[in-house]
């Protein structure tokens, strides 16, 4: 595939909405007619559970079909067939269509949901056991494979053996167990093909940046305005964890006593969310919602420095447009701002954490986050 200079804005873009089969990523039922660019919207979110979501209007005149089969997946693809670029920016289930007749034309509006979303809507139907020793990739894979019929993609995983045993209970949201099974040894998320992926998390903050947005620069990619917010003063000083203990009372064997156990992490005086530096202390409260034994003080307090670790925000969150450079949420560039913010005319090192693809004037809203 050739490369683009996407400073470049004489391409000439061809845009199609497949119509996919449910079940089936690669089978392509048709084509969409009466697409209208107007309105259309791809947005990515780095931090959403559902990952992506789109929306797009056809326009027919009454009578005709645009070409939906009820319950088939949508896909938008994007290419610039002078350059050889082709993308599947989003390929989802349909969640809603809202249908207007009017003037001699149907219009009907579909919202889209990324792969993933089906996910958040199925729940386990019998309790799940995952024992101990049990291999994260192997678990992970047996799970899509009886409890859907998505395709997936395991090439990048990095597994990890379970020290003890888990249960999950029948009615068990599927991607929230699939999300703890994986968390800080792989990410979930979905591709533009419509494939559930499992690939090793990297901490954003480890990652090398492979652009540059450099806000100064006259024959960029960016359009004002750049705006920024500093989100850190949201960030908790002392983090609390609760746990509601049931012991037996010695004194009766069928009775137990309750007891509520605290944990507790607060920051040191140096630390910019200290009570010492700002002068109050904002708190953040969780209750402990681990299974088998009952935790300890000392592994409650562990919990609450977890927590508090979790929740500190490093800084600011930056918002600008862009026209369309192909950005996706997840990479992380180098963004290179003027004066008149905090700190000085330097590169910051930020993620994008959200991009909205608007694909009538072909721009990018891109939100960064400082790593």
């Amino acid at each position: 595939m050739a490369e683009i200079d996407w400073t470049k804005t004489g391409y000439s873009y061809d845009i199609v909405v497949n119509v996919v089969h449910q079940t089936n990523v690669d089978d392509v039922l048709g084509m969409l007619s009466g697409v209208q660019l107007s309105g259309m919207t791809v947005t990515s979110k780095y931090y959403s559970d559902s990952r992506d979501q789109a929306k797009l209007t056809t326009i027919v005149p009454e009578g005709e079909s645009d070409g939906y089969i009820k319950n088939a997946r949508l896909r938008i693809v994007m290419s610039i067939p002078s350059r050889f670029w082709s993308e599947e920016l989003i390929t989802g289930y349909v969640s809603d269509v809202d249908t207007v007749v009017e003037s001699g034309y149907t219009k009907r509006t579909y919202t889209i949901e990324g792969t993933l979303w089906g996910l958040l809507e199925h729940k386990t139907n019998s309790a799940i056991t995952i024992g101990s020793g049990a291999g994260l990739i192997k678990t992970w894979r047996s799970l899509m494979e009886g409890q859907t019929r998505m395709q997936f993609d395991t090439s990048r995983a990095q597994d990890h053996s379970f020290s003890s045993t888990i249960v999950y209970e029948a009615g068990t949201v599927l991607a929230t167990l699939l999300f703890e099974i994986s968390s800080g040894y792989d990410r979930m998320t979905n591709d533009g093909h419509g494939r559930v992926i499992l690939a090793k998390y990297t901490e954003p903050s480890n990652m090398t940046p492979e652009k540059v947005i450099d806000y100064k620069d006259t024959i960029g990619l960016s359009m004002a305005p750049l705006s920024a917010n500093d989100t850190s003063y949201e960030s908790p000083g002392e983090a609390i964890v609760t746990a509601n203990i049931s012991t037996k009372d010695p004194n009766d064997e069928n009775k137990t006593i309750q007891t509520v156990v605290v944990g507790h992490y607060r920051a040191p005086d140096s630390h910019p969310t200290s009570i010492a530096t700002r002068g109050f202390m904002r708190s953040r409260s969780d209750s402990y919602n681990g299974s088998g034994n009952n935790p300890t003080k000392d592994e409650l307090n562990g919990i609450a420095e977890k927590n508090w670790k979790a929740n500190q925000d490093k800084g600011i969150t930056w918002t600008v447009s862009s026209v369309f450079a192909d950005y996706h949420a997840g990479e992380v560039v180098t963004l290179v701002a003027p004066y008149g913010f905090e700190g000085s005319d330097y590169s910051h090192k930020v993620l994008i954490s959200e991009v909205q693809t608007n694909m009538d004037y072909l721009t990018q809203d891109l939100t960064l986050k400082e790593v």
